[in-house]
């Protein structure tokens, strides 16, 4: 009895890790997270959760979550008010997935979009999540593209693994310009192929080639291989994808590949062990006072807000932050944007 007890003791003291904190109450903090067959051991909840209660983060996209039960038990164990949604509450293959912080963020709604085309996305069709945060909405898109293949894109073979992630980052393109068209779109997930390949065999060329999208972690994937999100096979596959509503916002962000291995007592195989052999990769958008629509920067959204845009079309006078709509010029939209933004 008392050596059960010394293990127990001695185990909980090794989960008990400190982690830094990543977010912050004037920043909109999210990251995308393959947790390898959730729950890959009995003791994965606990790391989870002791990382999830000291990052301060407003959701996370997972994928590979097979068991309903450990996450609702995940979800209910968590600091303050988080809710939990899972493509297939009924599934017990990984499937997509998002817990989120609802003292920050207001849900709207969650589903699944292209699931007509579900073979290309290795059966698991793209999981939207709509939200609102400080009053504006926002869409974020869920992803576990196909995996594997050679490297190599074969036009000619629609069961070739790379031509399969290129036709669902086509079609990605196609629903959210057609969908969402001046929503902030953010579509992220493990994606299985690499950013920095030649044109002739990059999956995301079209995203790569477009004024309409940015991939936020370009600079980690062309950088060090210590950064990249999966270690054991060093690559960085793992990405943040956002359009060009979010552009503005993106001058002042932070993402980075959240290394767990690096605070946990064992590293890297501790991590491979009991939580996952993919790395998070987090973003937030740190508005402090520039909440969007705080046209005067006072750190508050009123009508003084209104006055201000409002002089700005009268005087026909640009300003990018008054830019709501982000088309490049100033008029009654983007008045009747901030307005609603105050109702809201």
């Amino acid at each position: 009895m008392l050596n059960k007890l010394i293990i127990s003791l001695t185990f909980s003291f090794l989960l008990s890790q400190d982690y830094p904190v990543l977010g912050s109450s004037q920043s909109l903090d999210f990251m995308t997270w393959n947790v390898e067959n959730y729950p890959k051991h009995n003791q994965t909840n606990s790391y989870i959760i002791d990382i999830i209660n000291q990052i301060n983060i407003d959701i996370i996209a997972f994928q590979e979550i097979e068991n309903q039960n450990s996450f609702n038990n995940l979800i209910n164990q968590l600091n303050g008010n988080w809710i939990g949604y899972r493509a297939d509450q009924n599934s017990n293959w990984g499937e997509l997935s998002y817990a989120i912080n609802l003292d920050e963020i207001e849900v709207i709604e969650a589903y699944n979009i292209l699931n007509q085309d579900q073979y290309f996305f290795a059966y698991r069709p793209p999981y939207v999540l709509e939200f609102i945060y400080q009053g504006i909405d926002y869409v974020m898109i869920n992803n576990h593209f196909k995996c594997c293949g050679d490297g190599e894109l074969d036009l000619n073979d629609s069961s070739d693994e790379e031509y399969r992630r290129l036709i669902s980052n086509q079609l990605l393109e196609e629903y959210v310009n057609d969908t969402y068209p001046n929503k902030r779109v953010i579509i992220l997930g493990d994606l299985n192929d690499s950013l920095t390949d030649e044109e002739e065999d990059n999956v995301f060329w079209n995203f790569l080639n477009s004024d309409l999208f940015l991939f936020a972690d370009y600079s980690i994937a062309n950088g060090t291989s210590s950064n990249w999100s999966f270690p054991g096979w060093p690559s960085h596959i793992d990405h943040i994808l956002i359009s060009n509503e979010l552009f503005i916002d993106f001058e002042n962000s932070d993402i980075l590949t959240f290394k767990v291995d690096d605070y946990l007592l064992g590293g890297i195989n501790t991590y491979d062990n009991y939580i996952s052999d993919h790395r998070p990769v987090f973003m937030r958008f740190d508005f402090g006072n520039n909440i969007q629509g705080d046209i005067n920067s006072d750190g508050t959204l009123d009508i003084l807000d209104v006055i201000a845009i409002v002089n700005l079309v009268l005087g026909d006078q640009y300003n990018e932050f008054a830019d709501m709509n982000y088309d490049g010029m100033l008029n009654v939209m983007d008045v009747v944007i901030v307005v609603n933004s105050i109702l809201n």
